[in-house]
């Protein structure tokens, strides 16, 4: 079926998708849901994960992630997911449909991570719908749609909404409060990326340069750093001199390879 918008008809989507419920408590239920979604609106791409405090994200479903963006996916598991906007509006409680737009810093897209996982593969638009785990973290049910299909419109915003309230008491069935088990080495391997990223620049920058960089990494403008750390945009401007002056950098891009590498050397360690 080409991706076109469509009038949406609920009653009809509920009679068609009553299999999600019986696949409550299987294994082929996250798929499932995912098949569901699709079954709603026009998506290209789509993935479940899990964003528990103190673990790594734990994907539970990528049978609908694009072959193109699958080495993406392996390569955010291993470090870059600490600067994601989806991440951290599961773990602060957010909840809901939300687009990329409304939960990412000001300057997001013209991060570097937002051109190496977002951009790298013609993704334009992504939605989410936010699931709530008894206070353990939430689910990001993600959903992308390509440049060549244009982004996600209002009428389509509304059917996900429509939807959203069956489609999280569905996945809080299905997975309770623990989509991930055991604690172990991925809990370890959190904790050393989360420190490698708390002491970027150590024996480097300042305890206040390293806080821009941070903020910088996260899609920050300069406005916004400033407003978050309560300094002046002057100041936040000489901060960023100063971080490139004592990293050897000319550029964000060389800041998030030195992070990257920063990640990659703790997960080897």
């Amino acid at each position: 079926m080409p991706l076109t918008a469509q009038a949406f008809d609920l009653a009809r989507w509920l009679s068609q998708e009553a299999p999600l419920i019986e696949a409550i408590g299987r294994a082929d239920f996250p798929a499932r849901l995912l098949a569901s979604l699709f079954a709603a609106v026009p998506i290209d791409t789509a993935f479940i994960v899990a964003h528990v405090p103190g673990r790594p994200p734990a994907m539970l479903e990528a049978g609908r992630v694009l072959p193109e963006r699958r080495e993406e996916i392996q390569r955010y598991l291993v470090g870059p997911y600490l600067l994601d906007p989806v991440r951290q509006a599961c773990i602060e409680g957010r909840r809901g449909l939300l687009r990329l737009a409304d939960i990412a810093p000001d300057r997001f897209q013209e991060s570097e991570y937002y051109r190496s996982f977002y951009v790298s593969h013609g993704l334009a638009d992504e939605v989410d719908i936010l699931i709530d785990l008894a206070g353990t973290g939430g689910l990001a049910l993600s959903m992308g749609r390509l440049a060549a299909h244009g982004a996600f419109d209002e009428v389509e915003l509304a059917t996900l909404r429509a939807i959203e309230p069956l489609v999280g008491a569905a996945a809080r069935r299905h997975w309770g409060t623990s989509p991930v088990d055991g604690e172990g080495t991925g809990q370890a391997l959190h904790r050393q990326l989360e420190r490698a990223f708390e002491r970027f620049g150590d024996g480097c920058l300042t305890e206040r340069e390293a806080e821009v960089a941070r903020l910088i990494l996260r899609g920050h403008s300069s406005k916004s750093v400033a407003h978050e750390l309560a300094i002046s945009t002057d100041t936040v401007g000489v901060h960023r001199k100063n971080i490139h002056a004592k990293l050897g950098i000319s550029s964000q891009g060389e800041l998030f390879s030195l992070f990257l590498a920063s990640a990659t050397a703790s997960g080897a360690a």
